[in-house]
């Protein structure tokens, strides 16, 4: 189904979509969201429904209740009535689309929560949640209220049982308690956002509720706590019932994050109950040495404990994590152009990173750009031969170099253009060919380099043309990603062209402020993803019938 707001899909309001499924729903339906804000209460009460919007932050789900907001009998909204979207269908995914509640500060409003799951086994991937008290609950309730005897809102009174979702490579911005609740919760390469109260103590990540004898609560993996909020002001989780469990493993933290790390919220005894614990956390926050004596360090046997299966128990029936599709698989071979970026990289992004929500679940990609890396030192490394160790007939490998092979004074890195660079080339092309994977050549992307005429500069002399005229001789597709970044920089002008790059004095003072012309932002990155699924398309490679705007596009020519 396609829910458009110009009328071109079946459907103009989500939820006009998910109640056309029938309530005994047995098989996955895919709903696929066309640009736009869609001011909904939205709620999703099927299951097996998938949520795919075509751009992540050009589809907003939104809503402004809030927990002060009176009711017509006089009684308060509360927290759990205030939701902007709530899921109570099991097995739901989620891709591109970011839920807003829009109410305003909690000092103001109260909370106001943007994503309320009480479902099993759910997935959100690529998608937003902003808000700002009490951004995301995850279900269940507590056993009982601390104050009164309702917690107020549509759940409450239903019957209780354990729930698990599933976060990965989303971004999440709040201030107090912004994600909470009692289910276990895994997120994976998420950026945790903590807003700016201005106040002492702006705010606590976490505040988790996770009921005695369940073995999990929240777990971060590889994430990033980015935030606003001064120095030293936020804490990373307090406990809101007290045998909470959050758990941060390999996380990069900012200065927001107050040294102590975790709040007991009060309550000694709670110190005795929970289970607080980091595992090389990273960054200006990161420092473990003056955390509070009642958190734990995980060692690296501990910290092996925490897999996926270990966590969720057996991933079977999941929509992604359970594995029933066997997806295109698309290897990325390059340098930092393309790498997925560590956060303690800085606020740089590699085009690969940024490819995938274009598709749907049937494309993998599989990154194994490098940084720093020429096609000679990517080969003596092994890189490559790890690559080949891997790849299997059918798959593609896409491979973009030149920005290092440059650097002739360095005798691990420089290769010429027309000798020893197309020599390095032949080996990926032959490599992959001999595997009977498909390979893909694309000239090394721009940098912004303009002449005071407002035409960009090459900065990458031969190494372009040297692809090009390798692309022929050996019968491989190309996508000349030069010329396209260079027509995407000309036509916004040299400096709108900054937005695409990493310049680092557009953000916080701890990012080493530098200019940057090479690496590209989030945005930019995003950008040259979009250049780069252009040229699939252009090139008519099978994996272009998962864009998900070609899909919607095929839906609507169905119809």
């Amino acid at each position: 189904m396609i829910v458009a707001k110009d009328g071109s899909g079946q459907f103009t309001t989500i939820q006009q979509a998910i109640d056309s499924i029938p309530a005994d729903n047995t098989s996955r339906v895919a709903i696929y969201i066309k640009d736009g804000v869609y001011k909904e209460k939205l709620e999703i009460n099927k299951p097996f429904v998938s949520l795919i919007g075509l751009h992540r932050d050009q589809v907003k789900i939104t809503f402004d209740d809030y927990a002060l907001k009176l009711l017509e009998n006089g009684d308060k909204m509360g927290t759990f009535g205030s939701y902007s979207c709530i899921v109570t269908g099991d097995g739901f995914l989620a891709k591109n689309i970011t839920f807003e509640n829009n109410a305003g500060m909690g000092t103001v409003v109260g909370q106001a929560v943007a994503m309320y799951v009480d479902a099993d086994q759910v997935e959100f991937q690529d998608c937003s949640f902003l808000a700002h008290q009490d951004t995301l609950f995850t279900a269940p309730l507590p056993p009982k209220p601390i104050e009164g005897n309702k917690f107020g809102g549509p759940r409450d009174g239903v019957e209780k049982r354990h729930c698990r979702s599933y976060f990965k490579n989303c971004y999440l911005e709040g201030d107090v308690d912004f994600i909470f609740g009692s289910a276990t919760t895994v997120f994976e390469n998420c950026e945790i956002h903590s807003l700016d109260r201005q106040m002492e103590v702006n705010g606590y990540v976490t505040a988790a509720s996770t009921p005695l004898g369940q073995s999990y609560g929240y777990v971060f993996f590889n994430c990033t706590l980015s935030g606003k909020a001064a120095a030293q002001t936020v804490y990373l989780g307090r406990p809101w019932r007290d045998y909470a469990k959050t758990v941060f493993i390999n996380t990069w933290m900012g200065e927001h994050i107050k040294e102590e790390g975790w709040h007991n919220w009060d309550k000694p005894q709670a110190e005795q109950t929970t289970f607080y614990a980091e595992y090389n956390s990273r960054g200006p926050g990161g420092n473990m040495d003056n955390r509070v004596p009642w958190a734990k360090i995980l060692t690296d046997e501990q910290a092996k404990e925490y897999t996926l299966e270990n966590i969720f128990g057996s991933l079977e029936g999941w929509p992604t994590l359970g594995g029933g599709t066997n997806p295109q698989r698309v290897f990325l071979a390059g340098d930092s152009t393309v790498e997925d970026v560590k956060p303690e990289q800085g606020i740089k992004k590699g085009w690969g990173q940024q490819i995938p929500p274009f598709f749907t679940d049937e494309v993998e990609f599989i990154n194994k750009a490098a940084g720093g890396r020429s096609t000679m030192s990517f080969i003596n490394e092994g890189r490559l031969a790890e690559i080949l160790d891997e790849i299997k007939a059918g798959d593609f490998l896409f491979i973009q170099f030149g920005h290092n092979d440059q650097k002739m004074e360095d005798e691990t890195r420089g290769t010429d253009p027309f000798t020893t660079f197309q020599e390095y080339l032949t080996q990926f092309i032959n490599g992959a060919r001999e595997k009977g994977a498909i390979p893909i050549l694309l000239t090394p992307v721009n940098r912004r380099t303009f002449d005071e005429s407002g035409k960009v500069l090459n900065s990458l002399g031969d190494y372009p043309e040297a692809v090009r005229q390798l692309a022929v001789s050996q019968g491989v597709l190309l996508i000349d990603l030069f010329e396209k970044s260079k027509a995407l920089f000309e036509k916004v002008g040299a400096e709108a062209a900054k937005q695409f790059f990493a310049w680092y004095e557009q953000e916080p003072k701890k990012r080493d402020p530098k200019v940057d012309d090479t690496h590209f932002s989030a945005f930019g990155a995003t950008k040259i993803a979009e250049l780069v699924t252009e040229g699939i398309k252009e090139l008519g490679l099978p994996i272009s019938d998962y864009l998900i705007e070609n899909k919607i596009s095929r839906l609507i020519l169905k119809r």
